[in-house]
């Protein structure tokens, strides 16, 4: 009995050791199993949470961009004229008068102010120009012609075609320029080159004024009208090499360019001017080869002020910076960016500028040394303060166009101050900028040239005409003294 017992027991622990291990094997295959699943789960929200988190990169990345360009067409919108290089055309002009452009208002009232000398006709004036031949003198007697009377003047102007005929006798020669049986006149040619370049009248519009003014009399062609301009261009020349000449033995000259169009292609005017004189070029394009070509900033030896444009420092001794530019994109920075860094420059700039003025005014011709060491140890602390500003910046954007001020600041310091340093240079470029006035004017009024030979003969007729207002001549005056060979200008 003893031994089937302990048999029994024993086959029973067999089975349970057996059981047991079977349960183990369960266990450790549950356990595989579920460890399998979780994993399996763990590594599919880990590529989730991946894929999320390489989405909300992607997603920051994309708004960084929007709010980059969102800073850049605000700044379009918020641009004009008293903060860019935007012409002042462009401006939205507000409600309140004298606030745009960077303009305050001087509590004066309109029109001319007390102590101006006003313009209105006179008979002093009157008479003195007809004894100086300047107008024709006609007497319409009223009642009868004796005794003392009353002179009333009526001041006109007349129109008329005249045919002067010259009359050759014997054996006179006859000059080359009477070859033609018939032709125009130096004064009718001076009016239509006055029209056409003072006036921006298109050519047709010019036959119909002429054809309208003498009644019929003259009845002038598109191509005769550019056969004029044509004769202006020729004889011309020596007047422009005169212009060019005087300008090359200036302390300073004013450069500039702007942009134009030729039968829908590019090409860019450029003005080189004093204060008594100007000369226009045009090119296809604005590069350094564009420059030689014109060669008149190769051959020049002195400061030349500019607009930022960098290709200009590779000429003359100086290069000064037009602060007025600068102040503008100053006055961007401190509304774009709240860094008012900026703000003090401006004010730095304006109060040099003001005691320059007042130095010329008592007669100096520069600042002391400790001055000038003054101004530059003030602006450079200026810039510093703007690079420590710049971290604070959040925009990406206007980050960038901040630290790129900066960096202009800083490299072209000596530039933007040498209206300080040396007294013939001036604050600004505002010289140059309104010698290209016109140009802008007649690409809005013609929308383009047809023929860069028509934009080269615009360009020399406009250096005669502002060269002659600046010398306070009549440009139809001097047009015609081009025409007759004894140009008045200088």
């Amino acid at each position: 009995m003893a031994g089937n017992y302990e048999k029994n027991l024993f086959r029973h622990n067999q089975e349970l050791i057996a059981e047991n291990e079977k349960l183990r094997a369960k266990v450790a295959r549950i356990e595989t199993e579920t460890a399998n699943k979780y994993l399996g789960i763990i590594d599919r929200l880990e590529e989730a949470l991946e894929a999320v988190m390489q989405k909300c990169n992607e997603l920051e990345e994309r708004v960084a961009k929007l709010e980059a360009e969102n800073d850049r067409l605000r700044k379009q919108l918020n641009n004009d004229s008293s903060n860019s290089s935007n012409p002042p055309s462009g401006d939205k002009k507000p409600n309140t008068p004298n606030t745009y452009n960077g303009r305050t208002s001087s509590g004066k009232k309109p029109g001319g102010q007390k102590g101006h000398a006003g313009i209105h006709l006179s008979r002093v004036a009157i008479e003195e120009k007809i004894t100086k031949g300047q107008m024709q003198h006609k007497i319409v007697d009223h009642g009868e012609p004796e005794g003392k009377y009353t002179s009333k003047y009526v001041i006109d102007l007349k129109v008329e075609a005249i045919a002067v005929e010259h009359r050759f006798y014997g054996n006179t020669s006859i000059p080359l320029e009477f070859r033609p049986d018939v032709q125009y006149g130096d004064e009718i040619k001076a009016v239509v080159a006055t029209l056409s370049g003072q006036g921006l009248v298109a050519s047709n519009r010019i036959v119909d004024m002429i054809t309208s003014m003498s009644d019929g009399a003259l009845e002038l062609s598109e191509g005769t009208i550019y056969n004029f301009l044509l004769d202006f261009n020729t004889k011309a020349k020596s007047c422009i090499e005169t212009i060019q000449t005087k300008l090359l033995n200036n302390d300073v000259m004013h450069v500039d360019q702007t942009g134009s169009r030729i039968n829908g292609r590019n090409m860019y005017f450029s003005n080189y001017s004093d204060d008594k004189r100007v000369l226009y070029t045009v090119n296809q394009t604005k590069s350094r080869k564009a420059i030689e070509d014109d060669g008149i900033l190769p051959l020049f030896v002195n400061s030349l002020i500019h607009d930022h444009n960098t290709v200009y420092y590779n000429y003359g001794k100086a290069n000064g910076e037009c602060n007025v530019h600068l102040i503008r994109y100053l006055r961007a920075n401190s509304d774009n960016t709240l860094n008012h860094w900026s703000d003090a420059m401006i004010e730095l700039l304006l109060s040099m500028k003001i005691s320059k003025e007042h130095a010329i005014g008592f007669g100096a011709e520069a600042f002391e040394q400790d001055d000038l060491d003054r101004y530059r140890k003030r602006y450079d602390e200026i810039v510093k303060t703007g690079f420590v500003a710049l971290k604070s910046t959040k925009s990406r954007f206007f980050k960038t166009e901040e630290r790129r001020l900066l960096n202009r600041l800083k490299k072209y310091r000596d530039n933007h101050l040498l209206f300080v340093t040396d007294f013939a240079v001036p604050f600004d470029n505002n010289l140059s900028e309104r010698d290209l006035r016109m140009v802008k004017t007649k690409g809005k009024v013609s929308g383009c040239f047809r023929s860069m030979q028509g934009a080269k003969i615009f360009a020399n007729l406009m250096s005669v005409i502002k060269t002659a207002v600046k010398q306070n001549v009549s440009p139809h005056v001097a047009i015609r003294s081009v025409f007759s060979g004894s140009w008045l200008i200088a």
